[in-house]
This record gives structure tokens, sequence and C-alpha cells, in this order.
């Protein structure tokens, strides 16, 4: 049998949850980007890949376990749920070719196009650690030095939303900002994981874009802590997708830019954090890590000189970091 590690390496996948516009969010599902703009329905795939394919007349209610809705319910799975991705990927990447209007067992639609879908967060975390100080011109901005150790703070579930959500702008702040980062989601169960294997507990990459209101931030700092300035209410966008850790061959490389309304603020490489990849998932591991925690991993702060005024309501943000995508997201006041 196939390793999950190996089904990773043969089957590189963009996993998503999704619904159409027109659906409610509850049926939401879980799904893979193929060709270039067609969103694939994984479990209806699964189930009648395995009742033609495999002869299997129980494939939707293998279907039904194998290919759960929620990304964390599948990566709880293990390598059974990577073979079922797999295979279906790629019979349904094929598919895709011939045709687009293939219709599953209960007669729903196999692919639709992504222009017709709404995305949700790839990912709901036990966890969500998100580092500080990680870029060496983010700490020389700030007149600070890094730490021998990876710092961090935690992010609520609260605080996450998905593309092309808003982000909501508390009357309490105006000092609203933004920052890119590249996001690791955990694979399995975890701890004590040695640097040199970290890589082996990896599902995949997203993106964080990490919202802080920096003058509550600063007040807090004042009585000792961190708090709501950075967990407020959709502070965590995350998305647009989950990309499987060998679409990217080194996390270490990627270019990483952040815009607003179009004006690039922020531009560096994950080749400039202090700590890498490997370090961080190995030292956050001496608590458990569970299946689709997520660590982000920092960012490289603001263009030197350039004008950073505070986000305001009808601000877009595009996170980019380059072998994953675009996270896009607006800002609305708060209503009150």
């Amino acid at each position: 049998m196939l390793t999950a590690a190996a089904l990773l390496e043969e089957s590189v996948v963009k996993l998503m949850r999704y619904s159409r516009k027109t659906e409610p969010p509850a049926l939401a599902r879980m799904g893979a980007l193929v060709a270039q703009e067609w969103i694939a329905d994984l479990r209806a795939g699964h189930a009648l890949f395995l009742f033609e394919e495999k002869g299997n007349a129980k494939g939707q209610a293998i279907a039904e376990i194998f290919v759960p809705p929620y990304i964390t319910e599948f990566l709880h799975l293990g390598e059974p749920g990577w073979e079922a991705l797999a295979e279906t990927h790629a019979w349904m990447a094929e598919l895709v070719h011939r045709s687009t209007d293939a219709l599953g067992l209960r007669g729903e639609q196999l692919f639709l196009p992504m222009a017709e879908c709404r995305l949700y967060a790839p990912v709901r975390p036990n966890k969500l650690i998100a580092m500080g100080r990680n870029y060496p011109e983010y700490t020389r901005q700030e007149g600070k030095q890094a730490g021998a150790l990876p710092s961090a703070f935690m992010k609520p579930p609260s605080a996450i939303v998905g593309p092309g959500r808003d982000i909501l702008k508390p009357p309490s702040t105006r000092a609203l900002d933004c920052e890119t980062e590249l996001a690791i989601v955990i694979a399995k169960k975890c701890k004590h994981v040695r640097a040199e294997k970290a890589m082996e507990v990896i599902a995949g990459y997203t993106i964080l874009n990490d919202i802080t209101a920096r003058d509550i931030g600063r007040l807090e700092r004042e009585a000792g802590q961190v708090l709501l300035g950075k967990c407020l209410d959709t502070f965590a966008p995350l998305g647009p997708w989950l990309v499987t850790r060998d679409e990217i061959a080194d996390p270490m490389q990627p270019p990483i830019r952040t815009r607003v309304n179009g004006e690039v603020r922020q531009e560096g490489t994950t080749a400039a954090m202090i700590h890498s990849v490997q370090k961080i998932v190995a030292y956050f591991s001496q608590m458990t890590l569970m299946p689709g925690d997520v660590i982000a991993t920092g960012s490289p702060g603001p263009l030197a000189g350039a004008a950073q005024p505070a986000l305001a309501a009808g601000d877009v943000l595009e996170a980019e970091i380059e072998g994953i995508g675009i996270l896009r997201n607006a800002v609305v006041d708060e209503p009150i």
C-alpha cells in the first residue's frame, strides 16, 4: 500500500470547501480544482468512480465516509483518505476534459465553474498559531531583534473567515492593518517532531491574512498582553484553498506580496524567514498538533519608506503567495 507521503507526491491537489453561490452554507462540501477553472465535487466523484470503475455497488455509502464535507475531518482519516483522494482526483481530472456536464449517481453535477461557486475557509483549525517577527526586515523596522526561539500568539476560530468574505473594521480602531503569511496545515496528530521529519506531518499550505488593530494592540501591550488587537472577529482570513505540500517543492522560496486596492504594500520571499518551516513545526510540536491545525509563519513586513495608511471601509485586500494563489477580502465597517 502506498503511504500518505507517496500519495501526496503523486497527486498534487488544491483542496477547498465550496458551494454554489445559490446554495446555503450548510451544503458546503469538499472539492478540488481540476482543469483551470472547474471545481470537482469529490464525494460525488468518488461514489461514481467506485461504482463505474471498481464495480462497487456501495460506492455512495463509502464515499460518504472517505470524502467528508470538511477538510479537517478528511485529514483525520489519514492514509485511507489520501488513497481515496489520489485515485478520485486523477480520474476526475481526466473526466472533466471529456464531459464537463457529467452527473453523479444522484444526478448532481460533478463539475461547476469556479465563477458559480462560493469558497469557504479550507480548514477550521483546533489551533491557529500565528508567528511574529520571523523576518529580519520586519524586526529592523520595529527596532527589535529576532529571538533565538520562534515567538507566536493564537487566533481563535471566531476570527477565521474565508475568501471573498468581509473583514469587519470595529469602531474601536483607527489603525487597522494586514499582513500576508504562509500558513502550514498539519496532516496528522503529532508531538515532538524532529525538524528533519517535519515535512511528513504537513498536509499542505494556505494563506493567512493577519489582520491587526494596531492601536488596540499598543494599549494592550501597556497592560502586558495583546489579545483583542489580533483576535477580533474576521481578523484571520484564510484560503483560498489548501495546496498539497508537493505543489510547493520548497516552502522556503515562494514570493509573498500584499496589495491594498491594487497597490503593493508588502513584498518579500519566504527565503528570508528567520525560522524555517521545518524548525517552526518542530518547535511548536512540543505541544500536540492535530490534523487541520494551522501555523502561520509570519510576514515580511511593510515596504520600507512606503506610505501605510490605515485600512478603511471599501478597501480590497489581496494576499498572494506564488504557488498557492490570491486570497481576496474587502473591509467594511462593523455594524453597531
